[in-house]
């Protein structure tokens, strides 16, 4: 029996090559004369090789499933599909594609190696069908976690957060099964997964941004400014800076290339495609938009504006010039609508539902529907900073000194973490 040392097939009798990924036989260290007498050097020639052959076979497997997705879009599509989203569907496929693949996303969008018949290809499509109908929707609700202290970020099978029952160390948890383990000892928030990193502000650091791999390995400091509200896009890490008037940020995920996009007042971030909402306290909280580079700004209404979230096209607030009473607008400030008076804080756009901690009645958690109706009371905490992950509400209970609770979206398995 003969094992390829590269892609792992097994053959029965002898053969000089892999038909299966083309590695050649004679390459292999047991060709070598005798065992007993193999040098050093000989033995770190053929790891290199083995190596060299596992990227090269590897690199092909990535060309496919590129291939895959290119041909499950149009070119309109492929071109409008920020990185950040088909990294996180590659990743989720195969976390060994990691950072590879995304420095060669750009290059490799509308390669089609497959043809839609090959097993290969049918194989790999399967895999992203389902997994691409939750990422576009996953992916826009955690703004409304960001605006509350980003405590939550929901990523493929995992919740990574900022326990605050430990001293707000990062955690992650199994939805499944309600598992979690400590990824580290920082403590944080403006938790953001990105490919195979989570991105987060560290308190114990003067709230430098770090990064860290999901496995707890690679923690490393990315800038040296007062961060929050940290939003992940196509490479680049965008953030408010209080070392510098809560100016708009933008800086490449390994923490290069930094640059200043708006002077100041930025906060509440949210990207959509090329544009950047975000509202101005220099400008008395009004909600405003701006080009990604930085460019064309523009202010979007007139209201002292908190909690800015955006869901399905329209951008929703709290609005401070009408009792805190909750606000909804198109993305050019057009069609404002009321749409609770309510005194409302910490709103948290998630789906089809609104959650917001009701200030008129003590601070108890509320869900009405994104058209303001169905007003439901959920809970009888005094509820703050909301954060959404699937089926479940986390917020802070200043009723029991901040620590972390989580209940159903419906209302149901009110429990405090432990």
């Amino acid at each position: 029996m003969l094992m390829c040392p590269v892609c792992g097939k097994v053959f029965s009798d002898k053969t000089a090559y892999c038909d299966n990924c083309g590695w050649t036989f004679g390459n292999d260290i047991t060709a070598l004369a005798d065992p007993l007498c193999v040098k050093a050097d000989e033995i770190r020639a053929y790891d290199l090789r083995v190596y060299e052959a596992r990227m090269k076979y590897q690199n092909h497997i990535n060309d496919n499933m590129i291939a895959v997705f290119a041909r499950k879009f149009s070119d309109d599509e492929l071109n409008c599909a920020p990185n950040a989203l088909i990294a996180e569907i590659f990743n989720n496929v195969s976390p060994m594609l990691g950072d590879f693949l995304l420095k060669r996303l750009n290059d490799d969008k509308k390669r089609t190696f497959l043809s839609e018949s090959d097993p290969r290809f049918l194989s790999i499509q399967n895999e992203i069908n389902g997994y691409f109908s939750e990422t576009a929707a996953v992916l826009s609700g955690m703004n409304g976690n960001i605006v509350n202290e980003g405590l939550f970020f929901r990523c493929d099978d995992l919740i990574f957060f900022a326990n605050g029952n430990d001293g707000g160390c990062l955690y992650k948890m199994y939805p499944d099964s309600g598992a979690v383990k400590r990824v580290c000892y920082d403590e944080c928030f403006s938790v953001y997964a990105y490919g195979n990193y989570i991105y987060y502000c560290n308190l114990a650091d003067n709230c430098r941004i770090y990064r860290i791999r999901r496995d707890g390995t690679a923690r490393k400091a990315l800038n040296n400014d007062i961060s929050c509200f940290i939003t992940v896009r196509d490479n680049y890490v965008y953030y408010s800076s209080r070392s510098d008037r809560y100016g708009l940020y933008r800086m490449s995920v390994d923490g290069t290339g930094r640059k200043r996009l708006i002077s100041d007042g930025v906060r509440d971030i949210y990207i959509v495609g090329n544009t950047v909402y975000f509202r101005n306290y220099s400008q008395k909280d009004r909600v405003f938009s701006v080009n990604i580079d930085g460019t064309d700004l523009k202010q979007l209404n007139d209201d002292d504006s908190s909690f800015l979230n955006f869901s399905d096209g329209k951008l929703y607030y709290c609005n401070g010039s009408d009792g805190n009473s909750v606000y909804v607008m198109d993305t050019d400030g057009s069609n404002k609508q009321k749409l609770c008076g309510d005194s409302c804080y910490y709103i948290n756009v998630f789906r089809d539902h609104i959650f917001y901690s009701n200030h008129s009645d003590r601070n108890r958690l509320y869900r009405i529907n994104k058209d303001g109706s169905g007003k439901t009371v959920l809970n009888n905490d005094d509820t703050s900073y909301i954060n959404v992950a699937g089926d479940w509400i986390y917020y802070k209970n200043r009723k029991d000194k901040n620590r972390i609770y989580k209940i159903r979206t419906d209302g149901t398995d009110w429990q405090r973490m432990e």
